[in-house]
C-alpha cells in the first residue's frame, strides 16, 4: 500500500485534532506528502436576510483567512517542513463532495479523519458518506486516550471464496502489514466464524466441533491468504460468533490499534465488506480504523 500522498480532513479548531496526529506519525514515517483540509460554513453568512452580497463575500474572506491563519500555527506547532505540506481552506457545507472533486483532480493515497459519533453510537452521515464513496481507503481515527498496544488487527472473511472477497482480503492484509511495520506492531487477524444459535441452543450441532471442522474445512484458503504475511499462529482470531460483533471484540480484548477492514460500493446495500456486518464493525469499533477497497 502506498503512502506517498495523504489527504487530511481538520477538525474545527476546538477539537483535538486526532486525524491530523495521525498525519503527521504517518509522514514522520514515509515522508508522505500531506494535504490538509479546513472547511467553513456559516449559514447565516449565506443569508441574504441578514447580509447585503459585499457584506457576505467580506465575512466568508475573513472567516476563511481566520482559519487559515490557525492551519499555518497548527503545521509550524508541529515541526512539519512547509514544503511536505499543502493547505486548503474551502467554504463549504458539502465535505465528501469537495473530497470527491479533490481527488478527482489530484489522486491521493489515503484520507484521514477523526471518528465523530452520535450519541446513538453511529458515526455522522459524513464519515460514512466518505467510506461509501471515497475511492481511496479511508483511516477514522479514534479520539479516545489511550496507550499504544503494539498490534494491528485485520479482519478476513472466510466464508466467501469468490474472487472479488479474496483480493479484498489480501487488501486488507497487505494494509495491515504496511501499518502494523509504521506503528512498530505485530500483525494479527481475525475472521468471525457464524454458527447458528438455534441450532446450538437445540444440541443439533456441537460448537466445538463444528468450529473444528469450520477451520478444517477454510485451511487452504487461509494458507494461501496468510503465506506472504508474518502472522505467527498465536495470532490468529476465530471467534464465534456474528461478525461485528466477534471482530469488535476481538478489537478490543487485543486493544488494538488499529483494526483494517475491507468495504466495497453495492448496488443494493451501499456499505459491504465482510458480509453484511461491515457497518456493526464501524459503529462499533474503539480505536482507529482503516477501510479499503476491493
Amino acid at each position: 500500500m502506498r503512502l506517498d500522498s495523504v489527504l487530511t480532513i481538520l477538525d474545527k479548531p476546538k477539537h483535538s485534532q486526532s486525524a491530523f496526529k495521525r498525519a503527521v506519525q504517518i509522514q514522520a514515517a514515509t515522508g508522505a506528502h500531506l494535504d490538509l483540509a479546513a472547511f467553513c460554513w456559516q449559514p447565516m453568512v449565506e443569508s441574504s436576510e441578514f447580509f447585503d452580497a459585499h457584506q457576505r463575500r467580506t465575512l466568508r474572506q475573513e472567516i476563511l483567512l481566520e482559519r487559515k491563519q490557525w492551519q499555518r500555527a497548527l503545521v509550524q506547532d508541529a515541526g512539519c517542513a512547509a514544503k511536505d505540506v499543502s493547505l486548503h481552506t474551502a467554504w463549504t457545507d458539502d465535505i465528501a463532495g469537495w473530497v470527491r472533486r479533490a481527488l478527482e483532480k489530484k489522486p491521493r493515497d489515503l484520507i484521514i479523519k477523526s471518528v465523530h459519533q452520535t450519541k446513538t453510537i453511529t458515526h455522522t452521515p459524513l464519515d460514512w458518506e466518505l467510506l461509501r464513496t471515497a475511492s481511496v481507503p479511508v483511516l477514522l481515527t479514534s479520539t479516545r486516550k489511550r496507550k499504544p498496544s503494539g498490534r494491528v488487527l485485520a479482519a478476513i472473511d472466510l466464508r466467501h471464496t469468490d474472487r472479488v472477497h479474496q483480493r479484498l482480503n489480501r487488501k486488507v492484509l497487505a494494509a495491515a502489514e504496511r501499518f502494523a511495520a509504521l506503528y512498530g506492531a505485530e500483525l494479527h487477524c481475525v475472521s468471525a466464524l457464524e454458527i447458528s444459535n438455534v441450532l446450538r441452543d437445540l444440541d443439533i450441532i456441537d460448537e466445538r466441533e463444528t468450529k473444528k471442522r469450520m477451520l478444517q474445512n477454510s485451511q487452504d484458503v487461509l494458507a494461501e491468504l496468510l503465506g506472504p504475511y508474518d502472522v505467527k499462529k498465536s495470532n490468529r482470531h476465530f471467534p464465534v460468533g456474528k461478525v461485528g460483533q466477534a471482530v469488535t471484540q476481538t478489537a478490543r480484548k487485543l486493544n488494538a490499534d488499529l483494526l483494517v477492514v475491507g468495504s466495497c460500493a453495492h448496488r443494493v446495500r451501499q456499505f459491504m465488506g465482510l458480509g453484511n456486518s461491515a457497518e456493526r464493525i464501524l459503529t462499533r469499533a474503539t480505536c482507529d480504523v482503516l477501510a479499503v477497497h476491493p
